[in-house]
């Protein structure tokens, strides 16, 4: 696998995660999607999960026909670029401490000793892991994990859709790029870092089941129950989902409203607790006077 789809992978983990840990209605005529028109064209907004299990990778036919009816496919991440690999190492750094630091130095005695204990029966072992950063090491787990729960991001939403319009030779546009995206973990402090790795660990006996809620809600098109699991993820770790979620919703915002003003349809495909809230990408763009209306 190469670095640059075992990072996005890495990151699908992350971003299912945050919203698995972070009594409302559900509406199953609806999804998690949305058009808001521009004065010549329409913008759909697909809420994504970047990883599900085979059995829930059915998209729904909203979803699909919203693709078919967009000329363009716009995502955080262009996963059909081509020679990315090449540019992307030179980026390594954002994922390894610097030289004459080690993994077991940044996470102190305890905490890595407890992460050893859960990595080395998924075949990570000490000398492979010595040199990433703490949160590295941390969606490494959380990958591992969740793939041995049937969780794959080849059957989520992104890379189903992005398998589509490389098949359709529809183009593809990204709302950031992988480093950008490797960067907001990276520029953590070390402290931050290492209550990433803690929760990582304290949260794993619920993680399946807590994801499997955001899959179920997703499923539903129930914006009241991701709301809810929003809140709580918010609310437990507020400096991380300020930079994974609202930090990123804002800088996406311009981006999104500048398709707005072009002629072409276009599908948005984001994770689903970006469209969800206050601040939330379809509730910042009511503010700048849009309609948004759910299918």
């Amino acid at each position: 696998m190469t670095r640059r789809r075992l990072a996005c992978r890495l990151l699908a983990a992350a971003w299912l995660l945050l919203g698995a840990s972070l009594g409302a209605r559900a509406d199953s005529a609806h999804h998690i999607l949305w058009e808001v028109k521009g004065k010549h064209n329409t913008i759909y907004l697909l809420g994504s999960v970047h990883m599900l299990k085979a059995a829930d990778s059915e998209m729904p036919g909203a979803a699909l026909h919203a693709y078919a009816m967009s000329k363009i496919l716009v995502m955080e991440l262009d996963l059909n670029e081509v020679g990315a690999d090449s540019a992307l190492e030179s980026g390594a750094e954002l994922e390894t401490l610097p030289e004459g630091q080690t993994l077991a130095n940044a996470a102190g005695p305890q905490l890595y000793a407890k992460f050893l204990a859960r990595a080395q029966p998924l075949g990570l072992q000490p000398e492979v892991l010595s040199h990433f950063q703490p949160w590295f090491a941390a969606l490494m787990l959380q990958q591992l994990e969740l793939s041995q729960s049937g969780f794959d991001p080849a059957a989520g939403v992104d890379e189903q859709f992005a398998l589509l319009a490389q098949t359709d030779h529809k183009p593809v546009i990204g709302l950031e790029t992988i480093d950008e995206q490797l960067g907001f973990f990276a520029h953590l402090s070390l402290e931050q870092q290492r209550e990433f790795l803690r929760s990582t660990l304290e949260d794993a006996s619920s993680a399946e089941s807590e994801t499997d809620a955001v899959v179920q809600a997703w499923q539903r098109g129930d914006t009241g129950k991701l709301e809810q699991l929003l809140r709580s993820g918010s609310n437990e770790s507020p400096e991380l989902y300020r930079l994974l979620t609202t930090e990123r919703n804002r800088r996406w915002l311009p981006k999104i409203t500048q398709l707005l003003t072009g002629d072409d349809n276009c599908l948005v495909i984001v994770g689903a607790l970006h469209l969800i809230g206050h601040d939330g990408l379809i509730e910042m763009l009511q503010r700048q006077g849009y309609t948004a209306l759910q299918d």
